[in-house]
């Protein structure tokens, strides 16, 4: 395969994150194969790329569609050398409220998916001798109220990519975590119609609270597939925050005076849906 154009395959891909990865993946010379959800969305993304894309429509919580996105991937390009699992969604809610079927959702989406990505994917890269990214957040340092099934989806995801890098330590495979802040994703400006979220953001402290660039998080995927990184993150301040993660996540005084607030919120929230979960699923196209 020596000489071929790599083959990444990025999950998530018909918006947001996924989509801007996999533009700029092609323009870095991969080849592209975008999966996930929406099916029209991902195939006009593939189109915009050329003929150096293909778009696979998949939920990444059903093995065996994964399973074939990656086999029909193969069959097409020859190779599969980077993989950026990327497919995800929250919700926000207090744990006293949330529906559980919400809850299971969020974690068979952003756990699961990824367990099924590299399970899928994992024959290919031995071959190429590849990489693979999962795409955690800061949320998995962090434990801010109304974001538990996101924090401990994207806790897992971090875990689960830390144990496969020691795994495959030994079979030239190299695995990534990617983390960032709140972005201008669909994702954040969804959960902003969520006055309870829009109030736990607002009130994190310093930097934590601030909306960076899509464009910012994209460049830093990108950077990490071709330099096969070991951590990705952007804004750069995040490297502090993570290296502070003991003295931020579970603190739970730091949100002492403002949960009646929040509370109050995410009641009034829970009204205006007729009694239902306040937990909404956010950039869920199932759920829509």
């Amino acid at each position: 395969m020596a000489g071929a154009r790599k083959v990444a395959i990025i999950t998530g891909a018909a918006r947001g994150i996924g989509a801007g990865v996999a533009q700029g993946l092609a323009k870095a010379g991969y080849t592209v194969s975008l999966v996930g959800l929406e099916g029209d969305l991902l195939r006009q993304k593939a189109r915009e790329i050329g003929d150096g894309a293909i778009a696979f429509e998949v939920d990444v919580t059903d093995r065996y569609s994964m399973g074939n996105a990656v086999e029909g991937t193969r069959e097409r390009f020859g190779r599969i050398d980077a993989v950026v699992s990327n497919a995800g969604i929250s919700n926000f809610d207090l744990l006293r409220t949330m529906a559980p079927e919400h809850f299971r959702r969020v974690m068979a989406v952003n756990v699961e998916g990824t367990f099924n990505a590299i399970q899928a994917t994992l024959p290919h890269l031995i071959e190429s001798r590849g990489y693979f990214l999962g795409v955690a957040s800061i949320a998995a340092a962090m434990a801010p109220p109304g974001m538990a099934a996101y924090g401990a989806s994207k806790g897992a995801t971090e875990n689960l990519c830390n144990t496969f890098r020691a795994e495959v330590s030994h079979l030239g495979i190299d695995v990534g975590v990617a983390y960032f802040g709140w972005l201008d994703t669909d994702l954040v400006r969804t959960g902003n119609t969520h006055k309870g979220f829009s109030f736990v953001r607002e009130h994190l402290p310093g930097p934590l609270r601030s909306i960076s660039s899509l464009e910012i998080a994209t460049a830093a995927i990108v950077d990490g597939v071709v330099r096969r990184r070991q951590r990705v993150m952007a804004p750069g301040w995040l490297r502090l925050a993570l290296a502070m993660r003991w003295f931020v996540a579970g603190n739970g005084s730091a949100y002492k005076k403002h949960m009646p607030e929040i509370e109050r919120l995410c009641s009034e929230e829970l009204k205006a849906r007729g009694g239902a979960s306040t937990s909404a699923m956010i950039t869920d196209p199932t759920r829509k």
